[in-house]
């Protein structure tokens, strides 16, 4: 995409920010400034100029001394008015992120902590039909919320601490999405439901039931539309310790137990994703056999583009060591880890290329 592709996209996304009220998605949000780029080049201001070496991903940053959401635009569909549409709800997202910053937000999840979640097959179950809470329509919106809260004491007792990260994955990353989402319904209404629909889908048939992460993207936007139209209290300070869920505090019903049906999809779906990371974890080893033992520690990531196999770390985007934090570890890459530590480097593998 040359800088004249660059400038007329961010005009486009401009011309529909335009007509988004940020207050009305949430109290006291307004634009920040937003850049787009792509691998070489960005688009900032009126202006085109080299890729800063400090952006990467989707994301907000400071940058010149300022918050701003930055977005790379080489891997976004860019075929039609609705991929626009989409690409402006996304960096709506990013903005929230920003305005999260200033306010002060702190209830980030440890991702690399994430990845050791939990590989058990009740857990699966439950997380499953809480999806399918989460993606109905229902006229009696304190019965179902009863549900998905019951359903979450169940997840929470097996699954323990790391339920904790998910909850703020969910509040920092589902708030920003529901942000997303708002902005979109106010300039193409017909196009939020579209994604609403996506959302429903992705839970109801457990699309992303192995990655917590991304997952929390779509149970929170569902979760804070939920609690918005049943009249719950889903604005907040910002600054607040407590995850949305807690601050929701919503009553649990008693869930009815788990069916044979329910624990056995769960261990087939379980048993198809453990051969999948397994191939992956395979094509690896046999990309890169060569070994460089390390005594490190992971400092920066791409959070959507990592998988952990055991003690073995998969990413296929970006990441920074603690040895040399200059020199980003780009594309395909595989790490061992310490047994059982989410940020320590054992190893560093490389092609015989």
């Amino acid at each position: 995409m040359d800088d004249n592709q660059l400038k007329t996209l961010h005009q486009e996304v401009s011309s529909r920010l335009s007509s988004v009220d940020f207050d009305r998605i949430w109290p006291d949000f307004a634009f920040f400034p937003f850049a787009l780029y792509t691998s070489d080049r960005m688009y900032f201001e009126d202006l085109s100029s080299p890729r800063p070496e400090t952006f990467m991903g989707n994301t907000s940053i400071d940058y010149e001394g300022r918050r701003i959401a930055i977005w790379n635009v080489d891997y976004s569909p860019l075929s039609g008015a609705d991929d626009l549409d989409r690409l402006t709800a996304g960096i709506v997202h990013e903005m929230f992120h920003a305005f999260q910053h200033a306010r002060g937000e702190e209830r980030f999840p440890n991702d690399l902590r994430l990845l050791l979640y939990p590989d058990d097959p009740l857990l699966v179950a439950w997380t499953l039909r809480e999806g399918r809470f989460l993606a109905r329509e229902s006229p009696d919106l304190s019965a179902l919320l009863g549900q998905i809260s019951g359903v979450r004491n169940e997840r929470s007792r097996i699954g323990g601490a790391a339920l904790g990260d998910e909850f703020l994955a969910e509040t920092a990353e589902g708030l920003a999405e529901y942000a997303g989402w708002k902005a979109l319904a106010q300039f193409r209404p017909s196009e939020a439901q579209k994604s609403l629909a996506r959302y429903r889908r992705i839970l109801d048939q457990g699309l992303h039931l192995f990655d917590a992460r991304r997952r929390s993207y779509y149970a929170g936007t569902l979760l804070a539309l939920l609690a918005e139209e049943a009249g719950l209290p889903l604005f907040h300070d910002l600054s607040s310790s407590k995850p949305l869920w807690e601050l929701l505090n919503i009553p649990p019903s008693s869930p009815a137990p788990l069916s044979a049906d329910e624990e056995e999809s769960a261990r087939i779906l379980q048993a198809k994703e453990g051969k999948r990371r397994a191939d992956l974890l395979a094509s690896f080893r046999s990309r890169f056999p060569d070994e460089r033992i390390a005594d490190t520690r992971i400092i920066g990531y791409d959070p959507m583009n990592l998988t952990r196999v055991g003690d073995w770390l998969i990413s296929s985007h970006f990441l920074l060591l603690e040895d040399d934090p200059e020199q980003a570890l780009l594309g395909d890459r595989l790490l061992r880890m310490k047994k059982g530590d989410p940020r320590q480097v054992e190893a560093v593998y490389y092609s015989s290329d």
